[in-house]
């Protein structure tokens, strides 16, 4: 089965985030570790335990590091799934691992990775004004079923070997004629999809034509019979209110970048402001009063 859908994104000045793609790039090449491999604030010289190098130099092939993510916990009512739920005080921490494969003036190129081994994704991001990146991913999908609480037979049958790919270009919006924004494909045991997305530019905007083609075999093929009709209706209502909603979303995002572009050309560029958003963002206050910004 097919699912189609198109849209405009109004139009607005991005060079702010282009500009920040090298203060980027330079900060995570200035990044130093403690004796312990925590990474060191620059700015209080204090070690941080968000992120640790555990194995090998910075930036060089086949350095690992461990990401510590902390998240509030969130008790969620069953009976009521549309409630965003309330917080139960406790926090819930999860640790990835990122192993660097190459950094050079080329890409960089790194492999994100769950602790205990359950997925991989490939990430390599193409340097140029506007970067491409380029995703592989595997995970064991009968494995996260079994995490996620469904029956071990159900698992087994419809989980296996989970593996996809996909090309994200983001220099298409720079584009002056169509091309393609995003092409990609996943497969599972029982069902396999590919899509795209092209960009046509616009003087007013920027013009999005995706599609995506579900396939299955036995099961897969079985359920996208009986259900087709049911997620197609459910896709065209979610993209209808997506591209309805959009001008709502981008508008304030303009407003938000031209507050920012007048903070950045008055307070010497995008490095300084990116350096202490960064490592210091009780710095940033000051400035929030002195141009008004909310």
């Amino acid at each position: 089965m097919r699912l189609t859908t198109s849209g405009s994104i109004p139009r607005f000045d991005h060079s702010l985030l282009v500009e920040a793609l090298v203060p980027l790039r330079e900060e995570w090449a200035a990044l130093r570790f403690d004796s312990a491999g925590l990474v060191v604030n620059p700015v209080t010289g204090t070690s941080v335990d968000t992120l640790r190098l555990v194995e090998g130099r910075h930036r060089s092939p086949g350095a690992r590091y461990e990401i510590v993510t902390r998240t509030p916990a969130i008790h969620s009512d069953p009976q009521r799934p549309d409630d965003i739920g309330t917080p139960t005080g406790e926090v819930v921490e999860t640790v990835s691992q990122l192993t660097l494969r190459s950094d050079d003036a080329r890409a960089l190129a790194v492999t994100l990775a769950d602790r205990t081994g359950l997925w991989t994704i490939d990430v390599d991001v193409v340097h140029g004004r506007i970067p491409r990146v380029d995703l592989t991913a595997q995970a064991d999908a009968t494995a996260m079923l079994i995490e996620g609480g469904a029956p071990r037979w159900l698992a087994r049958r419809v989980g296996g070997d989970a593996t996809g790919n996909a090309t994200i270009d983001l220099a298409t919006f720079e584009h002056r004629t169509t091309s393609t924004f995003f092409d990609g494909e996943g497969r599972l045991r029982l069902v396999h999809a590919t899509g795209s997305a092209t960009v046509t530019p616009t003087p007013a905007a920027w013009d999005v034509v995706a599609s995506a083609d579900l396939g299955g075999k036995g099961l897969g093929r079985l359920a996208l019979r009986l259900f087709g009709t049911r997620i197609q209706r459910s896709f065209d209502t979610s993209a209808a209110a997506y591209w309805r909603g959009l001008p709502e979303t981008v508008g304030p995002t303009q407003t938000l970048l031209s507050q920012l572009r007048t903070v950045v050309d008055g307070e010497g560029g995008v490095a300084p402001l990116l350096h202490l958003a960064l490592w210091d963002p009780a710095q940033l206050e000051p400035l929030e009063a002195k141009y008004g910004l909310e």
